[in-house]
């Protein structure tokens, strides 16, 4: 009776010892089964970058040559014929969903009391989609193209010593940019303007094409400048017209007036 007795004992061992490798097995498989299955992280797509493109704004005005930049967080647009810029936020990007906040300056004029809502989408070196929500000009859309001379490369030997000539969004018509040795510069106004532009030029990543600046425009003379003013900030990028390297992208604002242009070499 003892020897049957612990027979029947080690084989009540035997089966929950197997017992308890089939459950253990069993939790393995399901562990391997969820990891292989389970939804990958989600990438968030990169929107700095130089682009151009289209837009239709203010119910029925078309954008037909839209440029402009994108850098950390802040981008600038602009459409030259139509004088309207877009400076604005990125405040998050979810996979390929872009969300932020803009203001809008018309003729060198900020036009907005309150930052419009944007929502987009973008892929990284492609493209960047925007849907702005306000009213007026600040209600639209722009649909741009990443330019690839974004990643050509920014220098100072690129840049200066140079003096660029373009036609900008403010009643002095055109005006002269001197961006000289040192990364500092100046420009004046020509035509219905006395404006006079100083203005300090740094290079926040020499891979991109990208330089920040800061501007400040004073009247030199007896006719009015009308977008005087200090804290002005923004972009310049260097690009090709009817050679390389010989035409500038210029954009910068103060939360008041905006001056832009694309402005090829004098």
């Amino acid at each position: 009776m003892i020897f049957t007795s612990t027979r029947f004992k080690n084989k009540n061992l035997s089966l929950i010892a197997a017992a308890f490798i089939s459950f253990t097995a069993l939790l393995g498989l399901q562990a391997c089964s969820s990891s292989s299955s389970s939804t990958p992280p989600v990438v968030n797509e990169n929107a700095g970058g130089l682009f151009k493109g289209t837009g239709t704004v203010n119910t029925s005005t078309a954008l037909a040559d839209v440029r402009g930049f994108v850098h950390g967080t802040r981008f600038m647009f602009f459409d030259e014929a139509t004088k309207v810029l877009y400076d604005g936020q990125i405040t998050g990007i979810t996979g390929s969903d872009l969300t932020a906040t803009v203001d809008v300056y018309v003729d060198s004029n900020k036009v907005t009391t309150t930052s419009a809502s944007v929502t987009g989408t973008v892929t990284s070196e492609s493209s960047l989609s925007l849907t702005l929500a306000g009213t007026g000009f600040a209600a639209g859309t722009l649909t741009l193209t990443f330019d690839p001379l974004y990643n050509r490369g920014a220098a100072e030997a690129t840049i200066a010593p140079q003096t660029y000539l373009g036609d900008t969004s403010t009643n002095a018509n055109m005006t002269s940019i001197n961006v000289m040795t040192g990364l500092i510069f100046d420009g004046s106004t020509q035509g219905t303007a006395d404006c006079r532009y100083d203005g300090n030029v740094n290079i926040p990543d020499a891979s991109i094409n990208i330089y920040q600046l800061t501007l400040v425009i004073t009247n030199t003379g007896s006719v009015s400048c009308d977008h005087l003013g200090t804290g002005y900030t923004g972009f310049f990028a260097v690009i090709d017209g009817s050679s390389a390297d010989d035409t500038l992208l210029f954009a910068a604002s103060n939360g008041t007036f905006a001056n832009f242009s694309i402005m090829p070499t004098l």
